[in-house]
This record gives structure tokens, C-alpha cells and sequence, in this order.
């Protein structure tokens, strides 16, 4: 083989890798930017071990969830704020 092409092939994968890193920070704000519908994350704590806790909005109602490596655990229904004005 050709070190040219040795080279070029590690500098491709090595830029792949920084790609996806990148791409998987970012997910969740590229996720609410680029994503619409009836659901939306609007954020999420990491709380350690695999767990998360999530804050969802479905059809303007928020719902806690927390998400853990069994599956959703329980989920809690916001109330919607007040507007005083």
C-alpha cells in the first residue's frame, strides 16, 4: 500500500470520529431545532448510572419523565403556568 493513502484514509476516519463526537453532543438541541410535531423534548438532567430525568411537552401539556435503563419510569404531569398580566 501507498502511505499516501494510508494517510488519507486515517485522516478520513479520524474525521469521521470528530463528526460524530460533535453530533452527539449537540443531539438535543439539533433534535428541538430540526424536529417538530405534537412531541418535544425541552430538556434533560442526566442523574447518573444511565438514568435521566426529562422534561417532555405533548400538545402543550409538560410531563416529567424519568428514563433509566429498564425504560420510563414514572411520569409526572406539570401544571401549565400561570400568566398574570
Amino acid at each position: 500500500m501507498n502511505t499516501s493513502y494510508l494517510i488519507a484514509m486515517f485522516l478520513f476516519l479520524g474525521g469521521m470520529i470528530v463528526v460524530a463526537l460533535v453530533l452527539g453532543h449537540y443531539r438535543d438541541r439539533l433534535q428541538n431545532k430540526f424536529v417538530t410535531g405534537p412531541i418535544a423534548l425541552k430538556g434533560s438532567i442526566h442523574l447518573g448510572d444511565g438514568a435521566r430525568l426529562c422534561l417532555v411537552e405533548v400538545d402543550g401539556i409538560n410531563v416529567l419523565c424519568g428514563v433509566g435503563r429498564q425504560g420510563v419510569g414514572s411520569m409526572q404531569i406539570l401544571p401549565q403556568p400561570t400568566r398574570e398580566g
